[in-house]
C-alpha cells in the first residue's frame, strides 16, 4: 500500500495515556475534527470507562486503542464495515502496543461478517460497560439514524449503568438529543463530555455539503430544524437553520459554524 499518512498525538495532550501514532493509507479512515473531539472525551473522562467496551464504527481504531490504555479497561472490540479500515486498525493496534486488549472485526453495525467475529461479540452481551461511537451521517433520513441504531442495539450488550460516548455535533439540535431518550427505552442523558469552540461546518468538503443538503430536505419534510451559527455574527439572534445556512453559503461563500461534540448516555436497563 502506498500514500501512508500518520497522525501523532503527543502525551502532553492525553491526560496520562501516553503518546499515540495512528496511520492510515489512501482508502482508509483518517482522523477528522469529530474523531479528535471523541478522543478528547476519552482523555478527560477516563473515570467513566472500565471493563469491556465496544467501538462502533471503529475506523482505523483510534478510539478503541486510546480506551485500551486506561488501566481499568480490560478488553475492547472494534467493529467496522470497511476491510481497509480493519487492516489498518490491526496495524495501529500493534504500533500502539495494545495487542492484548483490542481486537477488531469486520462488521455491519453490530453484526460481524465472520463466525469467529460473531462468537467474540457474543461474549460481550450483557457484559459491556461502555460503547464508543462517532457515526457518520446516515442517508435517506434526517442524517441521525446511525446514532439511534447505536443506542437501540447497544442495549443487547450493555450492563446496567453502562455508558455510551456518542458523537453528536451541535447542528443536530437539542430536540434531537432530547428525543433519543424518549424514542429509545432504557437511557438517561448524561451530558456533554467534550466540545470544540465554534468552527466552520466546512462546505468546501463535498461530504459536509451533502449533509447540509440532506438537512434542508428534512426541514422541508417538517422534521426538527437544525441549528448553525452565522459565520460572521455571533449571538443568539443569529442562529440559522439548514435552509438559512445553505442560502448564506451560496450568497457569501462562507460556511456556517457548528461545534463537534461528544455526549454521554447512561443505560438504566429495560424491563
Amino acid at each position: 500500500m502506498n500514500n501512508s499518512m500518520s497522525t501523532m498525538i503527543d502525551e502532553k495532550y492525553t491526560n496520562g495515556l501516553g503518546r499515540f501514532v495512528f496511520q492510515h493509507h489512501e482508502g482508509s479512515f483518517a482522523l477528522t475534527p469529530a474523531s479528535k473531539i471523541a478522543l478528547e472525551a476519552i482523555y478527560q473522562n477516563q473515570h467513566l470507562l472500565a471493563g469491556k467496551g465496544i467501538d462502533w464504527g471503529c475506523g482505523t481504531g483510534c478510539l478503541a486503542i486510546t480506551a485500551a490504555r486506561i488501566e481499568k479497561v480490560s478488553q475492547v472490540i472494534g467493529l467496522d464495515i470497511s476491510e481497509e479500515n480493519i487492516r489498518e486498525a490491526r496495524q495501529n493496534i500493534r504500533n500502539n502496543n495494545v495487542e492484548g486488549k483490542v481486537e477488531v472485526e469486520l462488521s455491519d453495525s453490530y453484526a460481524p461478517k465472520t463466525l469467529s467475529g460473531q462468537r467474540k461479540l457474543e461474549a460481550f452481551k450483557k457484559q459491556t460497560q461502555f460503547i464508543l461511537a462517532n457515526p457518520p451521517s446516515s442517508e435517506g433520513d434526517d442524517g441521525f439514524e446511525f446514532r439511534r441504531i447505536v443506542l437501540r442495539n447497544a442495549r443487547v450488550f450493555l450492563q446496567e449503568r453502562g455508558v455510551v460516548f456518542l458523537n453528536i455535533s451541535y447542528q443536530y439540535g437539542k430536540k434531537r438529543i432530547e428525543n433519543l431518550t424518549q424514542q429509545i427505552e432504557g437511557y438517561s442523558y448524561g451530558g456533554l463530555l467534550s466540545s470544540t469552540d465554534w468552527v466552520p461546518f466546512d462546505l468546501q468538503r463535498p461530504d459536509l455539503l451533502h449533509c447540509l443538503e440532506t438537512y434542508v430536505e428534512e426541514e422541508r419534510r417538517e422534521g426538527f430544524e437544525y441549528q448553525f451559527q452565522h459565520p460572521e455574527i455571533s449571538n443568539e439572534e443569529t442562529k440559522m437553520n439548514a435552509k438559512e445556512a445553505l442560502a448564506c453559503y451560496k450568497r457569501s461563500g462562507k460556511s456556517p459554524l457548528s461545534k463537534w461534540q461528544t455526549h454521554s448516555f447512561h443505560f438504566k436497563g429495560t424491563e
